[in-house]
């Protein structure tokens, strides 16, 4: 197993409400700062077998999209599912079209 070293994305703001406005994700792991009620971000698929771990330190829920004609978990495609504040999930590319994810507590 080869364990490397990730980008990460400090000081994000979560924005939009739907999958189409929210706030693309680019980093290996990414710090939510700013999350205006009713704000998002959606997940940057790049192969499966990767990941991306989002930590969510703003004052409201954020709702996390998958990138479109994805899913998370059992959820249907391209519905985002919520991420409480001062919450960390790390979400995990099975295939082209399946994400899993593990929460924090």
């Amino acid at each position: 197993m080869n364990v490397g070293t990730q980008d990460v994305s400090v000081a994000i703001s979560a924005a939009g409400t739907t999958q189409a406005t929210a706030t693309l994700l680019i980093g290996g792991i990414s710090w939510i700062t700013t999350a205006a009620s009713g704000s998002g971000v959606i997940l940057n698929f790049t192969n499966p077998g990767t990941s991306q771990t989002v930590y969510n330190g703003g004052a409201n829920v954020v709702t996390v999209y998958p990138p479109v004609g994805m899913k998370i978990a059992q959820l249907p495609t391209n519905t985002g599912m919520t991420l409480g504040t001062n919450t960390t999930c790390t979400f995990w590319f099975l295939s082209s079209v399946q994400i899993i994810g593990n929460l924090s507590a």
